[in-house]
């Protein structure tokens, strides 16, 4: 057997988090998925073991979504992540490239372009 690919979802909007959470561990590719609800819980369970792609979302309660993106990165430039916000800008886009970002989508999002696009990554 293979390398298992390692899935972390961040986003402090259950419902959201929940159905990428779904699409993804039926997806057609083998992957471990976690999910975290904060910056906080994604950092700590991205320092108990790495993750070879990150799905964030910006605005989050307390540690924000550029905030763990800069501590991945840090750790991890080969981690792979997606920002994906409900609160876009041109300055939150520049600010998520800046940071190593290796995509950047606005909410709302068609979830199987997603799925295509995280398939194609983590393959």
């Amino acid at each position: 057997m293979g390398y298992l690919k390692r899935l972390l979802i961040v986003d402090d909007e259950e419902t959201l988090t929940f159905s990428l959470y779904q699409t993804f561990i039926t997806a057609p590719i083998e992957c471990e998925v976690i999910t975290a609800e904060s910056g906080e819980e994604a950092w700590q369970r991205f320092e108990e073991k790495a993750f070879d792609l990150v799905i964030t979302d910006i605005s989050m309660p307390g540690m924000d979504g550029l905030a763990l993106l800069k501590l991945i990165k840090g750790k991890s430039s080969d981690t792979q992540v997606i920002v994906i916000t409900a609160y876009g800008s041109p300055e939150k886009k520049a600010a998520a490239f800046n940071l190593g970002a290796d995509d950047y989508i606005e909410k709302p999002f068609d979830i199987h372009d997603v799925k295509s696009l995280v398939i194609k990554m983590l393959e």
